[in-house]
């Protein structure tokens, strides 16, 4: 015969569980350096400072880890990002894709942006991503996912492409 759970049990079971659980919504920035390559020749360069670039000739996919911070029980994402780049190019742009998906990849809602201000080789700029409201499971995940071009060549000049950071809002 089994002996029920006391009241302090109970507390522990359940604070157990709570901790186990995303944490509370808010706002994180992320260094563009924790993005890794996922197509493209050649790799980017991560410097100390946490920008990512690249120096490559190609056009190169970036695949950055975003941590989930919802508020439970809902697990409802309503997610924004904002992403700083360096884009030297008149032809190309820095685009990023922001996901919210099940465990098992199945997307549930996806939103992009790309580096709309035209070639500048000097100053970095951001852009921003939002995502509709929408339910994913526990075990669920968001990601960031950007296109850098390759190496831009003005005269005797090459300028790289610069992914420096991404501050996302749940």
């Amino acid at each position: 015969m089994m002996k029920p759970l006391s009241f302090r049990s109970k507390s522990v079971a359940t604070l157990a569980m709570l901790c186990a659980l995303p944490a509370a919504a808010g706002t994180a920035s992320y260094s563009g350096a924790l993005c890794t390559s996922v197509s493209g020749f050649g790799s980017p360069i991560r410097y100390r400072s946490g920008r990512l670039l690249n120096t490559t000739p190609n056009t190169i996919e970036v695949v950055c880890p975003i941590q989930r911070n919802v508020t439970a029980p809902s697990f409802s994402e309503t997610l924004s990002v904002s992403v700083t780049a360096l884009d030297p190019h008149l032809t190309e742009n820095v685009c990023c894709t922001a996901t919210v998906a099940e465990k098992d990849g199945t997307s549930l809602a996806s939103a992009a942006a790309c580096s709309n201000w035209g070639a500048d080789t000097a100053n970095h700029n951001s852009f921003s991503i939002s995502l509709p409201s929408v339910f994913a499971g526990l075990n669920g995940y968001v990601n960031l996912r950007c296109v850098l071009p390759g190496e831009y060549t003005s005269g005797a000049n090459t300028y790289a492409s610069v992914l420096a950071s991404f501050v996302v809002s749940e």
